[in-house]
């Protein structure tokens, strides 16, 4: 599908000038109400359980399957998590490493959501958005369910998870796409600045529609390692964004230029 793109990002210095131009960090609540995301290629913003791969025919079937996902992620992740963790908490652990869930991740970095911009397919372009996450309760005129931005503890998440956890019907969804902060303490979402929207059969893309501030700019294919290069000098690089040893590993040999 063709995007409109409002300008290229070929550095980092571009990025500056385009966060520069817009004056977000004037806004009030500027640290926590603009969201960037990064994308590899071109691809509609929509969650796991949205995409192709998803494999199901209608939006019942589709909540069948991912609870029957959540399910078995539950039972059979009990034992690797040293401490006691909620099912919201669980949630987003499971959409953090690869399970399909309603969950499209975005982060409060803008470098950050540079770097997973970069981070592979090198023959095409990458795509980095951003945000004013508020904007999203006010153009779906939302203000009655929820402002700002919610924490995972909000009864508006609360009541939407409650859905997938207790065996609910597609009607017991919200109407409109909600941004969320998760409230727990995993090293990788907090390392990358996390923050989330959810969304719900009646909204399973977010478009202009859905916010009316959001913008996405081209990261041609041709720079992306110039931009993962410029972005080691800031200390983004694979280990620093997902602080596991399998990533140290690889940051080492990528700094050491083995293949």
């Amino acid at each position: 599908m063709a995007v409109k793109y409002s300008g290229e990002i070929s550095s980092i210095q571009d990025l500056l000038n385009i966060l520069d131009a817009a004056n977000i960090y004037k806004a009030n609540h500027a640290y926590l109400r603009n969201w960037f995301r990064g994308q590899t290629s071109h691809f509609d913003l929509q969650p796991g359980v949205y995409r192709k791969e998803f494999n199901v025919t209608n939006e019942n079937e589709r909540l069948l399957k991912e609870q029957h996902l959540s399910q078995d992620f539950r039972v059979q992740s009990a034992g690797l998590f040293k401490n006691s963790i909620t099912d919201t908490e669980r949630y987003f652990v499971q959409q953090h490493y690869g399970m399909p869930t309603r969950l499209l991740d975005w982060s409060l970095s803008p470098l950050s959501a540079l770097y997973f911009a970069t981070l592979s397919k090198d023959t095409e372009d990458g795509e980095l958005y951003l945000m004013d996450a508020f904007q999203l309760y006010i153009t779906q005129k939302a203000e009655h369910a929820f402002k700002g931005v919610p924490t995972s503890r909000h009864p508006i998440f609360d009541k939407a998870l409650n859905v997938i956890f207790l065996w609910q019907t597609i009607d017991k969804f919200p109407e409109f796409i909600n941004p969320v902060r998760p409230d727990l303490t995993d090293i990788r979402i907090n390392q990358q600045k996390g923050c989330f929207t959810f969304h719900v059969p009646q909204h399973p893309i977010l478009s202009t529609k859905e916010n009316d501030s959001l913008k996405v700019y081209a990261i041609p294919a041709l720079k992306k390692v110039t931009i993962r290069n410029q972005l080691k000098v800031f200390g983004i690089d694979n280990f620093n964004v997902f602080q596991d040893l399998e990533s140290l590993a690889k940051t080492i040999k990528s700094n050491h230029k083995i293949g």
